[in-house]
């Protein structure tokens, strides 16, 4: 039998040949020597790990490559859903809508202004919130409506103004009916102007 060198085998009582009893003892063995060169090995490994490239990282898009993109079909049809910007830009609905919130924010994005043709009218809808509703939580909800484009919370009359565009009368009117359909408790009036001519 082979025995690992960190073992000594040692025999006692032998009679005709025949072993009867046999005994392991353990040799002196520098551990010290043995954890060294290991932890070598294990920082080496370890440092090769830290340095080989990240496949997965470089696989994700970056966030100025989706605002791009989004800002690239933006400029082609500035009313498009946003369905239809995650189809054309590869990310979710939601990522989208994210990302145009904050380039509004940002002041990036400052409004849809260009038109195709001149087609379609807009329209800025001042919106006074009835007492103890959350005006918050009415333009969370009316925000990304199909028309409408951007919702300011502003001071005066009015608590908020929304910027509508539409392609007629008939449209913009259908707008105001769903918008006081949905919400008939949080809406104390609304005044709708017409816009005649952009400089």
């Amino acid at each position: 039998m082979v025995f690992p060198k960190f073992f000594q085998s040692k025999t006692l009582h032998e009679t005709n040949g025949q072993t009867l009893k046999r005994e392991f003892v353990v040799k002196n063995v520098h551990f010290t020597f043995f954890r060294h060169k290991y932890s070598i090995e294990f920082r080496k490994k370890a440092q090769r790990w830290f340095d080989k490239p990240k496949t997965v990282a470089s696989t994700m898009p970056r966030v100025a490559e989706i605002d791009r993109a989004i800002l690239a079909q933006l400029r082609t049809n500035g009313r498009m859903s946003y369905v239809e910007l995650a189809k054309e830009v590869g990310a979710s609905e939601r990522t989208v809508r994210t990302h145009v919130r904050k380039m509004e924010e940002d002041g990036t994005i400052r409004g849809y202004t260009v038109r195709e043709g001149g087609v379609g009218l807009t329209a800025l809808v001042r919106i006074k919130v009835s007492p103890g509703a959350e005006i918050g939580s009415f333009a969370s909800e009316v925000t990304g409506w199909d028309g409408i484009e951007i919702i300011y919370e502003v001071s005066g009359n009015a608590d908020l103004v929304a910027l509508v565009h539409v392609d007629d009368t008939m449209a913009l009117r259908t707008l105001l009916d769903k918008m006081w359909l949905t919400a008939p408790n949080e809406i104390a009036s609304t005044t709708t102007e017409l816009v005649l001519e952009q400089y």
